[in-house]
């Protein structure tokens, strides 16, 4: 058993109480600062490690970690914790390595179907003064958010993974599409009933001439099954595709490519296909959440995504994803070729209102404006 394996659920690791009863001992001991900054964390996480280890049952083998070499998994994984080290300054700075803090998406799926999200994850910070431990919060990325305000967004370029095993689940599906439905807030524009556009495919989006996901689902996914996407030395497949598409929606000859974001900004649909695990993002990701129109207030989440599962030989369309882009990463994983890090600034005065305790979201909110 290790401390950085999965634990056998999200219920069977220590409470919130037990946690502050078992570090709460390590307020007071001596921890030296002098020497190699880049050090610290690894000698605090060996403290923290050793008043934990004891205390955790026994972890899971059934399980697979869903990002690439587990980044963004917490090291402290049997007890869903990070530990952070506190110094000096005015502002401390948590910085979140390859994960959205408060995401939905899996980092862990059991083989039962159950996962652990970064959600999950409790953050230990640790503030050390004069070479003592001072005081130990932990605090999870929904009481962050509340208090301090969002992380932000990195700036990196995503990709989707789509695994061989998802991918076959769709193909092999009955209706060879896996659908998830628009979010409320492009609910809200939704046409309430299938209408021809009379606008072009790239004029903006307006209310009530969106067309639903369920109706583009039965418009224009159903039909593209066994389709071929045809390519030359002008025509790539994705513009292939996103002709059919426009003209599946049932908009005239007149409707041009625009290369933009979202591709079919009039429906605010945005067109890939997949014949490699990955799939190429481009500048946005529903990874994160990103107003892209303020006056619609559409979000990255918003955004609806088509993509084709295509045969990588005869360019023949065999399943469709069809999905908002909040729920994408409900069921594929997002990826980056580089290391990434989301951050989130907290003032020091609200360490100091916890000296020599060990407290876990505490109650009384600190005195800070969000930013």
């Amino acid at each position: 058993m290790k401390i950085s394996d999965a634990p056998l659920s999200k219920d069977s690791v220590l409470s919130c109480e037990d946690l502050c009863n078992a570090l709460q001992p390590l307020i007071g001991q001596h921890f030296t600062l002098t020497g190699t900054p880049r050090t610290y964390g690894s000698k605090l996480r060996k403290l923290v490690i050793s008043r934990l280890l004891p205390l955790t049952p026994k972890t899971s083998s059934s399980y697979k970690k869903i990002p690439p070499k587990g980044k963004g998994v917490p090291r402290l994984l049997a007890q869903l914790i990070d530990t952070y080290i506190v110094t000096s300054g005015d502002n401390y700075n948590l910085q979140v390595w390859n994960r959205i803090p408060n995401s939905s998406q899996p980092l862990i799926i059991y083989d039962d179907g159950q996962s652990i999200t970064p959600q999950d994850i409790r953050y230990v910070l640790i503030k050390v003064n004069n070479n003592i431990i001072e005081s130990i919060i932990i605090l999870t990325p929904e009481y962050i958010e509340d208090n301090f305000g969002k992380f932000g967004t990195p700036t990196i370029k995503s990709q989707l993974l789509i695994s061989d095993s998802e991918r076959k689940n769709i193909i092999n599906s009955s209706d060879k599409i896996l659908f998830y439905d628009d979010t409320d807030n492009i609910k809200r524009l939704v046409a309430p009933s299938y209408k021809q556009p009379i606008s072009l495919s790239t004029d903006k989006a307006t209310k009530g001439n969106v067309i639903s996901l369920i109706d583009i689902k039965e418009k224009v996914a159903k039909k593209l099954l066994g389709k071929v996407l045809n390519v030359s030395d002008t025509k790539t497949r994705g513009q292939s595709l996103e002709r059919q598409v426009i003209q599946l929606l049932g908009y005239d000859g007149k409707s041009q490519l625009v290369g933009g974001y979202p591709d079919v900004p009039n429906q605010l649909l945005e067109v890939k296909v997949q014949d490699a695990q990955t799939v190429d993002l481009g500048k946005y990701s529903p990874q994160f959440e990103e107003i892209i129109d303020n006056e619609l207030n559409i979000s990255t989440f918003d955004i609806r995504y088509l993509i084709a599962l295509t045969d990588p030989n005869t360019n023949t369309i065999q399943g469709v994803i069809l999905s908002s882009g909040k729920h994408l990463g409900d069921k594929f994983t997002y990826v980056s070729s580089t290391s990434y890090k989301c951050q989130r600034n907290i003032r020091a005065s609200f360490f100091e209102k916890y000296k020599n305790q060990c407290v876990f979201n505490p109650i009384q909110k600190p005195s800070q404006p969000k930013d």
